[in-house]
């Protein structure tokens, strides 16, 4: 086992991902380094024992940090992902993609904030920090256009795949940092987005995408965080231009302290 102290050690941690709606699982073994002894052993142990395994993934992480997985991914068995079915949609979950890990509860958070955007067929939308694509596939077949935005290369690779397999054609998925994606966006290639879905890390937003946010003036934000404190600081500046027209809180954490929230906010 790995040591955070000394740097020592192979194995970091164990994830499993698991299909709720297709009871397809996933393990990811992050490892210390590239070479896992009696490899094919455990993987013939883990398949023969667990069946509903689809794939086996080495992710290697080297570095001295407390960063779960690394950015190297070795699939060992299957296709390096698992799907999931979300609603009338279908995704391919990687090793390094974020999905919710509340399945059931997501779906219902997702039509929250696909409810409170009361979205038609004229408008275009922006998905900031997409992921896989989760929202801006279910928002994409009330609008014109989706634009996904998402740092993780992976995370956009499986978002453009999730957009093939369920024959969706107005989502534009970009690979890049937000805060200047959606700067070049909206003041390069001066596209307007008429809504715009926010589902940041627990860090929140950013200033500058704050104030790109100010200046163009959307109609309405969806805002779904899973950290209060920082939607709190978020809508504090963004109220400067919006009114605030709800709150709802979700549970996709039970028997924890966390919970997701949408903020529904309208041009003053």
């Amino acid at each position: 086992m790995y040591d955070e102290k000394t740097g020592k050690g192979l194995l970091r941690h164990i994830i499993i991902k698991l299909g709720l709606n297709t009871n397809e699982v996933m393990c990811v073994l992050v490892l210390n380094n590239e070479k896992l002894p009696k490899e094919k052993e455990l993987k013939d142990l883990l398949i023969n024992k667990f069946p509903n395994i689809k794939t086996i993934v080495k992710n290697i992480n080297k570095k001295n940090t407390n960063v779960i997985l690394g950015d190297k991914n070795i699939v060992i068995y299957g296709d390096g992902y698992i799907q999931d079915k979300l609603g009338e949609y279908v995704f391919n979950i990687s090793a390094n993609s974020f999905y919710q890990v509340n399945p059931v509860q997501t779906e219902k958070l997702y039509n929250l904030a696909i409810e409170g955007a009361k979205l038609n067929k004229e408008d275009t939308v922006f998905d900031l920090y997409c992921g896989i694509g989760t929202i801006g596939i279910f928002a994409s077949k009330y609008v014109k256009k989706v634009y996904g935005i998402e740092i993780v290369k992976e995370a956009v690779d499986a978002a453009k795949e999730n957009a093939r397999i369920n024959n969706i054609e107005n989502v534009e998925f970009i690979s890049g940092d937000v805060e200047e994606v959606l700067d070049d966006l909206l003041n390069t290639k001066k596209v307007k987005p008429d809504v715009v879905f926010i589902d940041p890390p627990r860090k929140g937003l950013d200033k500058k995408s704050i104030e790109n946010l100010l200046n163009v003036k959307p109609k309405k934000l969806i805002y779904v965080s899973c950290n209060p404190a920082s939607l709190v600081r978020d809508l504090k500046e963004l109220e400067k231009v919006y009114e605030i027209k709800s709150i709802t809180p979700v549970d996709l954490f039970p028997f924890t302290s966390h919970v997701e929230c949408v903020a529904v906010l309208g041009l003053k």
